[in-house]
């Protein structure tokens, strides 16, 4: 019988709606739109995560870095100053692709991206930072998928990506501390096929819709391969660097 080890986000609501947290060595995706605030969730639960003892690895396919940095700031999250502290590395492909160096000792850039090598480059940079993460579990964000489709296209994405998936069941057979994934994709910037094919893989998914109302959107919980999950919906409200989750209500 399968037993699958359940790690709680620490975030109470979120963690009951997707029935209990997330599975040990998953994917959570954060699916948003051009105005939604629901990338602050995301942020969130990697903060969490990390600081619950973890290891972030921060993968950043859109942002230069100082905007990379204001973007975690506007949640209260100083991802720099968490980079200084030894508590995460950022594999900078956007900085990367642009040639814009960042002078961090735990940022780390790849040397000629192109969709044929890269990603062997960003797996020997990940196994690298694997080894100053110690005994510290990795937790993982990709700030976006749709950036990486920006570098490299949607079909090529997607080879590089299950090429990946393959990688990652080899590795299950390592024995170290197995990673926890949040990747976050804005659905305006992808085509709806794109968004399928990656659902298929995803163990977690969780939507946000904007209202006519400021800071009001409908936060969707649409997938969990846990057995007491339950599809359902909740209002999220965000304010001032904070957000709510509450019980559903008529929109």
């Amino acid at each position: 019988m399968l037993e699958e080890k359940i790690i709680p986000t620490g975030i109470a609501q979120f963690d009951s709606l997707l029935g209990g947290g997330l599975l040990d060595d998953s994917t959570l995706l954060v699916v948003y739109g051009t105005h939604s605030f629901g990338w602050t969730l995301a942020i969130e639960v990697f903060r969490r995560l990390v600081r619950s003892g973890g290891f972030g690895i921060v993968t950043n396919y859109s942002f230069p870095a100082f905007l990379l940095e204001r973007y975690s700031y506007t949640v209260g999250y100083d991802i720099f100053k968490e980079g200084l502290d030894g508590n995460l590395a950022i594999i900078d492909v956007f900085g990367s692709v642009n040639g814009v160096r960042v002078d961090y000792p735990f940022v780390y850039q790849i040397r000629g991206v192109d969709s044929t090598t890269y990603l062997d480059k960003a797996v020997s940079i990940y196994r690298t930072i694997l080894s100053l993460a110690g005994s510290r579990k990795p937790i993982g964000i990709s700030i976006t998928l749709d950036g990486m489709v920006d570098l490299f296209g949607e079909e090529t994405t997607v080879k590089i990506l299950r090429r990946n998936i393959a990688l990652k069941m080899r590795a299950r057979e390592e024995k170290r501390e197995r990673p926890l994934n949040i990747f976050l994709i804005n659905r305006d910037r992808v085509s709806p096929r794109f968004i399928a094919w990656l659902s298929q893989y995803i163990e977690h998914i969780v939507e946000f819709r904007t209202t006519e109302k400021p800071g009001f959107e409908r936060m969707i919980v649409r997938k969990s391969l846990l057995p007491e999950f339950t599809p359902s919906e909740a209002e999220f409200r965000y304010s001032k660097g904070k957000f709510k989750i509450k019980p559903s209500t008529a929109f």
